[in-house]
């Protein structure tokens, strides 16, 4: 053997004792694997929170996945603890248990609106920072307590977690879902003329034991002052660009009964605040939304005269959802339509802070137009309507 082949020997057998190797790893039967955390107002005068966490049982979880036929507790367990803290009743809870927590799975935070008034970062920065959750976590304000959210158990997956979070997305959709994330929260928490906003859930079908989706859940700040209902939200998403691919269902008119279903191809919408002649801010919103007509009970004619008034009907509940969304994020003191953000980026000289603005978007003066283009399947022609204006 050379002497250069000898000392390259030597200097890997002297790199093997270098390794570290797993000196920190846990096994896995040693983990209490944590899906979903909640948060609830304590009932003990010496505590601020009850938190919960729902925890995987492994060795009930079979290999294909198949649906969960019995009851929850064979899958998962929650196990609840009051605190000073989050971190505090965490701490109680890895004290009650023989194994060791492991938060790597968690999909989604809880938080019962009740605890969400007096602000969410208070318990969200500690999760955070101690690693507990990730920034891709989804953030749930609850109407009702935390804990029995944890406590669903849904039949058609056999991981609570997994199938809440699949069900959120497909009902969602969001261009952006990361803005309804615990990362996306703070980064529009610190974002000039915008609030944050989260997935506002309510009880949902027992049958299928999963909560229900009530909208979103709107903040001053980071703390939580009211949410938007169904169509409030689909207003709001048409606001914020982040409408879906998807269809949507319109009345045939006030003087004909029926519904017509119009499978929406895109939607772009933009935002422009200015400073007004009168020097105060005014915001003015642009959507346009092109699809096309898949059928209804008031579409059997091809007169173009008709069709041009199906148009007509959805330039007006677009605009009806949108003015909705407007009113009552004003009411609600609530900029999480960003208007302020494109005042901050566009007008910077008119911009005076963020309590100025608190002061202002209540009473600023916002028009809306809605252009529509549908394609019809009967006539294969492209028809559209002049843009309908309407001002708030």
């Amino acid at each position: 053997m050379s002497r250069h082949r000898f000392i390259k020997l030597v200097l890997a057998v002297a790199l093997i004792f270098l390794l570290s190797g797993c000196w920190d790893g846990v096994e896995l039967q040693k983990r209490a694997i944590v899906l979903m955390i909640g948060v609830d107002p304590s009932q003990q005068g010496d505590h601020n929170v009850t938190v919960s966490l729902q925890i995987a049982r492994p060795q009930k979880f079979g290999s294909s996945p198949e649906a969960s036929t019995g009851s929850g507790d064979e899958n998962t367990v929650v196990v609840s603890r009051n605190g000073v803290d989050v971190i505090d009743a965490i701490r109680k809870i890895q004290l009650s248990i023989d194994r060791t927590l492991f938060f790597g799975h968690v999909r989604g935070l809880v938080v019962n609106q009740c605890v969400a008034q007096d602000g969410v970062m208070a318990f969200v920065t500690p999760l955070l920072q101690a690693r507990m959750a990730s920034r891709e976590t989804w953030l749930f304000i609850s109407k009702n307590p935390a804990e029995n959210v944890l406590h669903y158990t849904p039949l058609l997956d056999s991981i609570p977690s997994t199938y809440l979070s699949n069900f959120f997305e497909n009902r969602l959709l969001l261009t952006r879902p990361y803005q309804a994330t615990l990362g996306g929260f703070h980064q529009r928490l610190v974002t000039p003329g915008v609030e944050p906003f989260a997935i506002w859930i309510g009880e949902g079908d027992k049958a299928l034991s999963a909560p229900a989706i009530e909208g979103f859940a709107v903040f001053s700040e980071d703390k939580f002052v009211g949410g938007l209902n169904q169509k409030q939200a689909v207003g709001w998403q048409f606001i914020e660009n982040q409408f879906p691919k998807s269809p949507l269902t319109f009345r045939c008119s006030k003087e004909q009964p029926g519904q017509f279903i119009v499978d929406v191809k895109s939607v772009k919408s933009r935002i422009r605040a200015s400073k007004g002649k009168d020097g105060q801010p005014r915001a003015t919103i642009v959507i346009r939304l092109n699809g096309w007509i898949e059928g209804g009970t008031c579409v059997k004619t091809t007169n173009q005269k008709e069709l041009k008034a199906l148009i007509q009907q959805v330039q007006s509940e677009v605009e009806t959802m949108v003015q909705s969304s407007i009113k009552q994020c004003r009411q609600l003191n609530s900029d999480s339509l960003g208007v302020g953000r494109q005042l901050y980026r566009f007008s910077p000289k008119v911009w005076k802070g963020d309590t100025w603005w608190s002061e202002t978007f209540p009473h600023i003066q916002t028009t809306v137009q809605v252009q529509v283009q549908l394609d019809f399947l009967q006539t294969y022609k492209d028809i559209h309507f002049n843009p309908k204006t309407s001002t708030l």
